[in-house]
């Protein structure tokens, strides 16, 4: 197997913590993030909720049956008490909570998120592909489903929907980052970081091109490497990603300035979120006998784990 931390599959769960699965074990190291749970009034909820970023599951659970015995219809009970259940190793019971959840809020991409992992551990292969594709009907850019979604098709053998899911789940991240960038001059001026890897520059590409259809734009540009070094030295531009301009034909093309690929791969660093997932990619192409694309990917993985935790 290749060179990307012993040959590990990486499942991204709320907000970038992991459940990491190895061949021989399972490593359970993930903390319940608030960021899905915003709007909980009931006080024995919260109070759950704070037990579980401690790791104290089995008082939460109490908690939440309680929740649940006094008012059914809280479908937030439901799904934390499924995730309780999942982190106690109870995969049937975290199973039937989510799945009742489901009924109670079918709109909610993190219960299908949730309940597709469950599946998935409980090695239910076509049922877990069912919530995780529910949960990108819900949220076409829901990075952390189409990853567990290209897990699960690698766990069942179906390295072909693997792949594809896997490059979907960088290109919803791509779009993720540039959705969220702001075309200032006053944004941070990032400089160029050389290195020999380079696979991060293809979803940059990608996702520059996204925004650019997006935005009805009719053609793009980038620097060459001369003019990149040029306006890295002047900072003519400022802080800005881009600038548009019209042609003879009154067409809209813009231009891609050095600090959009600069600042792409500082989002991209910025958690481990980017490296796990390529090196999941790597995994995928080494089962695939495609050896040299593997290793290409698990290099670029190590690099940007490295450089992720030396800023922390």
């Amino acid at each position: 197997m290749g060179g990307f931390s012993g040959s590990v599959s990486f499942q991204i769960n709320y907000h970038g913590n992991l459940l990491i699965h190895c061949e021989r074990k399972m490593i359970n190291n993930l903390v319940v993030c608030i960021g899905e749970y915003k709007n909980m009034d009931d006080d024995l909820v919260n109070s759950a909720f704070q037990l579980m970023s401690i790791r104290r599951y089995s008082e939460a659970l109490h908690m939440l049956r309680m929740v649940i015995a006094e008012d059914p219809a809280q479908w937030n009970a439901w799904e934390l008490a499924g995730q309780c259940c999942r982190f106690l190793n109870d995969i049937e019971g975290a199973i039937n909570y989510l799945s009742h959840a489901t009924t109670l809020k079918s709109d909610e991409r993190s219960i299908f998120l949730a309940l597709g992992i469950a599946l998935q551990l409980g090695e239910r292969w076509s049922d877990a592909i069912d919530a995780l594709q529910r949960a990108i009907e819900i949220d076409p850019d829901y990075v952390l489903a189409y990853n567990s979604l290209s897990l699960t098709y690698q766990k069942c053998g179906e390295l072909d929907n693997a792949s594809y899911y896997n490059e979907n789940s960088l290109k919803s991240l791509a779009r993720r980052i540039v959705k969220a960038m702001k075309n200032s001059p006053t944004s941070h001026i990032f400089k160029t970081y050389n290195s020999s890897n380079s696979l991060w520059i293809e979803y940059a590409t990608y996702a520059a091109v996204y925004l650019s259809i997006s935005d009805d734009i009719y053609g793009i540009a980038w620097p060459t490497s001369e003019q990149a070094m040029e306006e890295e030295h002047t900072e003519s531009h400022a802080g800005l990603y881009w600038v548009d301009e019209l042609n003879e034909k009154k067409e809209s093309l813009r231009l891609f300035l050095p600090n959009y690929f600069n600042t792409f791969k500082e989002q991209l660093k910025s958690d481990d979120v980017y490296a796990k997932m390529i090196g999941n990619r790597g995994e995928i192409l080494e089962l695939l006998d495609r050896n040299d694309e593997a290793h290409q990917h698990f290099a670029e993985a190590n690099e940007f784990l490295s450089l992720t935790y030396s800023h922390r």
